[in-house]
């Protein structure tokens, strides 16, 4: 009777194996190997910039935002994991990888301003992801709308500023306005993200009046550095200045209050001698003059005697100088 067994179990066979064994051997080695592959495709490993967002047959059930290893039931449930750390760059009108054409580029940066000037302005938008569920699934396309809504608000501010604003010193408030717009629309339609700043690299007028427009903005900026030079040379002088005339006054009202003190003091003496002298005049007066003549004699340097006739009595002199009689009459 011909063999019909299969050439795998005559192969076994031939080698000394037991082929119904070695069959379940290799079929339970496949099962263990399967499971272990379900399990560990169960377990994924979470970041602490991340956040995950569990799905189960394209329903959300859950948001993982803790860091660590997490598990989801394997072939059931998906996790879809999110940056929400990494500050994410948006740029218009250029491209730092040049992935755009120059024509594109060119189309992203032009703009129309209130006083219907054409500008070329280059700028970039960083904004992060603040809730990963809304990021995921409030938009379809994140990327293409964020663009859309961002060139439409950037280009609604410009067009409410003149050019030499935007070329000048206006642009950290059309920086600042776009910001706001841009982040209230993201809120109304739950985008889930944060702008964190709006960039405004370069704004260059057209080609053909290029030229024209640098040499204002440039006298513009030499007049504001004048401006500024002039003013932190009036905060140097002002405070100077002040400090030397509260000095002043303060001497001058010094100077005041010591010719009072003294009118004062003068006033109270003089009302003293005049009561006193009410009680005795004669005495008061020889008082007077004997304090006067005490006060003045020590300064002077040279006496004369005078006789009743008018003629000078001879005397001799502390400092050894002799007047003759007679002098004064010479």
């Amino acid at each position: 009777m011909e063999n019909r067994e299969p050439a795998w179990k005559q192969f076994l066979r031939g080698q000394g194996l037991d082929p119904d064994r070695t069959k379940r051997i290799v079929v339970a080695l496949l099962v263990v190997a399967l499971v272990v592959v379900v399990a560990l495709s169960g377990f994924y490993f979470l970041g602490s910039n991340e956040e995950a967002v569990v799905t189960m047959f394209g329903k959300v059930v859950r948001t993982e935002k803790d860091a660590g290893l997490k598990f989801k039931i394997p072939l059931l449930e998906e996790a879809t994991k999110v940056d929400i750390a990494g500050i994410r760059r948006m740029e218009f009108g250029f491209r730092t990888d040049g992935s755009t054409s120059d024509a594109d580029a060119l189309a992203e940066a032009q703009m129309l301003t209130a006083d219907e000037n054409i500008v070329i302005a280059d700028w970039a938008v960083l904004y992060k992801v603040s809730d990963s569920y809304k990021y995921l699934y409030s938009v379809d396309d994140q990327t293409g709308t964020l663009r859309t809504i961002t060139e439409a608000a950037y280009r609604r501010v410009v067009a409410a500023h003149l050019l030499d604003d935007i070329l000048t010193d206006k642009k950290e408030t059309i920086q600042f306005e776009v910001r706001e717009s841009l982040q209230q629309i993201c809120d109304k339609y739950n985008f889930g993200i944060t702008i964190t700043a709006v960039q405004l690299q370069d704004a260059l007028p057209p080609d053909p009046v290029k030229d024209a427009f640098l040499e204002v903005a440039s006298a513009k900026e030499d007049k504001t550095a004048k401006i500024n030079d002039a003013t932190t040379y009036q905060n140097e002088k002002l405070p100077v200045a002040r400090g030397e005339a509260q000095q002043i006054l303060n001497q001058a009202e010094g100077y005041k209050q010591e010719r009072i003190n003294d009118a004062t003091g003068a006033t109270a003496r003089f009302l003293s001698i005049e009561a006193q002298y009410a009680l005795s005049p004669s005495i008061t007066r020889t008082r007077l003059y004997l304090e006067a003549i005490r006060t003045l004699l020590p300064g002077v340097k040279q006496v004369y005697i005078m006789a009743d006739d008018g003629s000078v009595l001879k005397f001799l002199p502390l400092d050894g100088t002799v007047v003759p009689t007679g002098a004064a009459g010479q």
